[in-house]
């Protein structure tokens, strides 16, 4: 009991030193932290919150407010708030776009190298468009082709043979916003303290 007093008397002389204190706070032991879209929120001594008009009881998914010299205040559904390292960044600003797609053509004698040869390029195609989108996350390239190779994906192909040109060969990949969020898990260099969260 008196180490979790010794951690809220830290947290305030922090909040109060970087101005977060409000002027008017509703009682000395509590702090008001108002939020990038303007809600303001009552931080309790218990390491429980509530909003500060109580027009709102609740929020759906923890998310955080960064501050002053470095630090991040976490507030998390459950009605609790706590001091943390990473930034939850929301999932709809990590993703560009929601899906990808890359399309390969390809016509050769023998169906195994057409085939081969359409997948290529339709792979090729499809690492270029997942470069953007997730071009709001550091990806670390060298990652990048097996994190794509690992994810799943939906790969349609069609086959047709002509006469006097051989075996022509079409191939369709698209990978989902599910498969989109993994490969950005999976390729993030880890010098990058992001977290994410579910909208």
């Amino acid at each position: 009991m008196i180490q979790k007093s010794l951690t809220f008397a830290a947290a305030l002389l922090f909040l109060f030193s970087i101005g977060l204190f409000a002027k008017s706070s509703p009682r000395p032991t509590e702090m008001e932290l108002t939020t990038p879209d303007g809600m303001a929120i009552i931080l309790k001594p218990d390491s429980t919150w509530s909003f500060k008009n109580n027009n709102q009881e609740s929020v759906e998914n923890d998310f955080t407010v960064p501050v002053n010299n470095g630090k991040i205040i976490k507030i998390s559904h459950d009605q609790t708030w706590s001091f943390v390292k990473k930034e939850i960044i929301p999932e709809n600003k990590i993703l560009a776009c929601d899906s990808v797609s890359g399309k390969g053509h390809s016509i050769n004698p023998d169906i195994n190298t057409a085939t081969d040869a359409a997948q290529k390029q339709a792979m090729q195609e499809i690492s270029t468009k997942v470069k953007i989108a997730l071009k709001n996350i550091k990806i670390d390239a060298k990652k990048l082709p097996d994190c794509i190779k690992d994810a799943h994906k939906d790969v349609s192909k069609n086959e047709d043979f002509k006469k006097n040109t051989g075996w022509e060969v079409s191939v369709l990949v698209k990978i989902d916003k599910t498969g989109l969020m993994a490969i950005s898990d999976c390729a993030k260099k880890s010098a990058d303290t992001s977290a994410t969260k579910k909208k």
